[in-house]
């Protein structure tokens, strides 16, 4: 559905409940932030944007999976040629955002428990799916972390509230620490970001107020 000029809202019905996507509701409170969208410029510059972004992500968590052993077999995303017209750089980019998440896995020898796990909360009506939920090594002693990926060159106060969100999801919510993975997609540098998950709970409740927005509009029939 198309929730005022520029938002599609992602729901999902499940036991009989309608659940709205933590991605979807902060768009809304992006707005109110008064936040740049993730993908910026005309529409082609956009397009090429989301890709780029998608591509990072399949790239490295594909990887990830198939190196535990939870993927048969591990492709590279192929080149989208009807929206990318960059072919070389296509795959450099591809390149460097594995090469920066094969180190950052090391380093902090991470072992997945749920990848784009798909999750849900009774209790603030979002549903999820986290990029990464894992054990790793930080101050020297094993920790569940929930992760979110951004391949972008700057983090914004939204990112840190979205993370949040997600730890609240059910199957998450034990997570001992939220990081951010910030990686340059165009030189591979990357660097994570500490986020306290046992703050900004005001924050979770204006994503769920959203939620709630976008519920009921879909059950009006917008």
């Amino acid at each position: 559905m198309l929730f005022g000029d520029n938002i599609r809202a992602r729901c999902v019905e499940k036991d009989g409940r309608l659940y709205v996507g933590v991605t979807t509701a902060m768009q809304l409170v992006k707005q109110l932030l008064g936040e740049e969208p993730d993908s910026y410029g005309p529409a082609a510059l956009s397009k090429i944007h989301c890709a780029e972004g998608s591509g990072c992500h399949a790239v490295c968590l594909d990887w990830l999976a198939h190196a535990h052993g939870l993927l048969p077999e591990f492709v590279p995303p192929a080149w989208p040629s009807d929206v990318h017209p960059d072919e070389a750089r296509w795959h450099n980019v591809m390149a460097n955002a594995l090469t920066g998440f094969q180190a950052f896995c090391e380093e902090y020898a991470v072992v997945p428990i749920g990848i784009e796990q798909e999750a849900f909360s009774a209790a603030y009506g979002l549903v999820g799916h986290v990029d990464l939920y894992c054990e790793l090594t930080w101050m020297k002693k094993r920790r569940r972390a929930v992760i979110d990926l951004k391949f972008c060159a700057s983090l914004m106060e939204s990112h840190k509230i979205q993370l949040r969100c997600y730890s609240k999801l059910d199957g998450i919510k034990d997570a001992q620490i939220g990081l951010l993975y910030q990686s340059n997609r165009n030189i591979g540098d990357w660097k994570l970001k500490q986020v306290d998950l046992t703050t900004g709970l005001d924050d979770v409740a204006a994503v769920a107020n959203a939620a709630r927005l976008f519920s009921w509009a879909e059950q009006k029939g917008r």
